[in-house]
């Protein structure tokens, strides 16, 4: 088997490959296993694994300009739909299809689908993270139900541990967190709207957004109201280090994306027990559950009250958020769960 690990250092595709890799690790370590991927990938390989090393962005050419350096393998295994449209037997990893209805415009909406489908029809079987993501793939793609696997996606007691550590020394911040992509569908403008308008503001909260590029970053700045640069803190991605030390001090996550596959920082701020304030978006109602009431995401005045009412939620707030954190811990999968779940499925689609 090949495991596509190239996006490992690239946001959430990356840190769901890391924990698969340190699911795997943690099991009977599987055999004949060739990891595909940056250096980070030895450091994560377990005993019997063979890493074949590639550090170019498995972004370049829509994911084919490195295709031909792929080993060749009875099964490739892909962590992201951006993947290698090459032949032979493959699973892939397609995280939502929320490219298929924003951004760009509809001639590049429709090469995506077309080359979705193509993603689709040449694996053996689709891997997703969310029932929302599921329905979608059926939806916009047409595979078969029964041709979809969903991840549960796993506690991580070593990220939280240490965000649980730090919170013990670390001075909290009048601070409401966004991590994620700059991108359409992600709904900043909005937040930038809702939450100048908020008490939470007034009193002297601040907005920091955290996961753009360079450029991304830029044209944000251009963008925003002159009000803003007040409360506002706009960083590019940071190292998991830096997103530890945000999760153990900012008083709250906001999460207003218009859609989202699964919600990665949501999961991971009610993992840690920091409050949650989310939007209905896409798989997000289905991530947060019963633990968080979402907001209308098109809704500014809406997304406003929410962040208010997250804001003021003072100790009450902070001890049910502590208390999703213990249910998560009781209930959701073990990251060596993850990497099982995960190995179950590839070796059962082995030709």
């Amino acid at each position: 088997m090949v495991l596509d690990c190239r996006w490992l250092p690239i946001g959430g595709p990356g840190r769901t490959t890391e924990l698969l890799l340190r699911g795997l690790a943690a099991g009977a370590a599987p055999e004949d296993w060739a990891l595909w991927g940056p250096p980070a990938a030895s450091r994560l390989a377990w005993p019997g694994a063979t890493v074949v090393p590639i550090t170019h962005d498995p972004r370049l050419g829509l994911g084919q300009r490195h295709a031909r350096a792929m080993p060749h393998a009875r099964l490739a295994v892909f962590m992201h739909q951006q993947r290698p449209l090459r032949s032979g037997p493959a699973i892939t990893m397609v995280y939502d299809t929320i490219a298929l209805r924003y951004g760009t415009n509809p001639v590049v909406r429709r090469l995506k689908r077309a080359f979705l489908a193509r993603v689709a029809a040449t694996s053996r079987r689709i891997l997703t993270i969310s029932e929302h993501s599921r329905a979608s793939i059926i939806a916009d793609l047409g595979v078969a139900p029964e041709r979809i696997d969903v991840l549960r996606f796993p506690f991580d007691d070593a990220f939280v541990d240490r965000v649980l550590l730090q919170r013990q020394s670390a001075p909290p911040e009048p601070v409401a967190l966004y991590v994620g992509g700059f991108l359409p569908h992600k709904n900043l403008p909005r937040l930038l709207t809702a939450f100048g308008t908020t008490q939470f503001c007034r009193d002297g909260g601040r907005l920091t957004l955290v996961g753009g590029t360079a450029a991304q970053v830029r044209e944000l700045w251009r963008g925003a109201n002159p009000e803003a640069h007040r409360y506002l803190t706009v960083l590019p991605s940071c190292t998991q280090a830096d997103l530890d030390h945000l999760f153990a001090t900012s008083q709250f996550l906001v999460q207003p994306s218009l859609e989202e596959g699964f919600g990665l920082p949501a999961w991971e701020a009610m993992c840690c027990g920091l409050p949650v304030c989310a939007s209905d978006g896409g798989s997000l109602p289905e991530v947060v559950g019963a633990t968080v009431a979402p907001f209308p995401a098109e809704d500014t005045a809406a997304m406003a009250a929410a962040i208010d009412a997250c804001a003021g939620g003072g100790r009450q707030g902070a001890g049910a958020a502590a208390a999703a954190s213990d249910r998560l811990r009781a209930t959701a999968p073990t990251v060596a769960q993850f990497g099982a779940q995960f190995r179950g499925i590839v070796e059962a689609n082995v030709p």
